[in-house]
């Protein structure tokens, strides 16, 4: 076997590593959501290392950001297993990397997504060489361009969830001040089964409509709430389909067996 000097794994000492929460994609993280992985890695371990480049003297942090809070600050972890990059030899790879680290961990809503390819790219940045250095179709940089072109409250629909690609690209067909009052529109409809002619109305005291569960999401948001919270308050007023909050408490706890539930909130044809 060949040995790949890029990508050595070392226990390095914590107090050793630099850690620069501007350079993370991501910024800052909510006590709540590092508190959720803590408590994983407490459970199964710490799957994956961080990432490291060497950084006068020390090492800075490129990825895995989320990992070392959890394991330093409430797991209280003195070292921690970490790879050692040597080849990332400019500010752009270094940045790219701790982007493209993110998407394929599938850590970033749509709107963060955006902001952080605007921060790689400052002075713009062609579809194409955006979508070779990304790994992502040339459609999907442009959405999230496109994104942060839209008003502010478009992009908080989109960052709970409650607007696809899809609606974003019909969006974008639209004038300019149409925008909202159409996002507006997609995110109040909602997929129904009509209720049957002369069917008794059953009434539960604290059920919310849509339109509340969606100004709640807005609230969490604006309250520094993100994550599976998040997440799963945008599947309970049908923003996110059963499929794909499977996968988001997958990757909160990889171990946990849907099958083992002896009855499933979701609908059988869209698990």
């Amino acid at each position: 076997m060949k040995r790949l000097e890029h990508y050595d794994t070392y226990e390095i000492p914590v107090e050793e590593i630099f850690y620069d929460e501007n350079f993370n994609c991501r910024g800052a993280f909510t006590p709540q959501s590092v508190m959720e992985l803590a408590d994983s890695i407490q459970e199964i371990g710490l799957q994956f290392p961080v990432i490291v480049q060497p950084w006068e003297s020390k090492y800075r942090l490129i990825a895995g950001h989320r990992r070392f809070k959890a394991c330093t600050i409430f797991l209280k972890w003195d070292k921690i297993p970490a790879v050692i990059r040597t080849d990332l030899d400019d500010e752009h790879k270094s940045q790219v990397l701790n982007l493209v680290e993110n998407l394929e961990r599938k850590d970033l809503n749509m709107l963060e997504e955006a902001l952080a390819i605007r921060a790689i790219y400052p002075e713009g940045v062609s579809l194409r060489k955006a979508s070779a250095e990304l790994k992502r179709p040339t459609r999907w940089v442009h959405i999230r361009q496109r994104l942060l072109l839209m008003p502010e409250e478009i992009q908080q629909y989109a960052a709970a969830g409650r607007l696809s690609a899809v609606d974003l690209e019909a969006l974008w067909l639209l004038p300019d001040d149409e925008r909202l009052d159409g996002a507006k529109k997609l995110v109040s409809t909602a997929p129904g089964k009509k209720k049957k002619k002369g069917a008794p109305r059953r009434r539960f005291r604290y059920r919310k409509t849509k339109a509340q569960l969606g100004k709640m999401i807005s609230v969490m948001i604006n309250a520094g709430i993100d994550g599976l919270p998040t997440r799963v308050l945008s599947w309970a007023a049908g923003y996110v389909s059963d499929k794909d909050i499977k996968e988001e408490i997958k990757r909160y706890n990889p171990e946990f067996d849907f099958e083992s539930c002896v009855e499933l909130p979701f609908d059988a044809d869209d698990s």
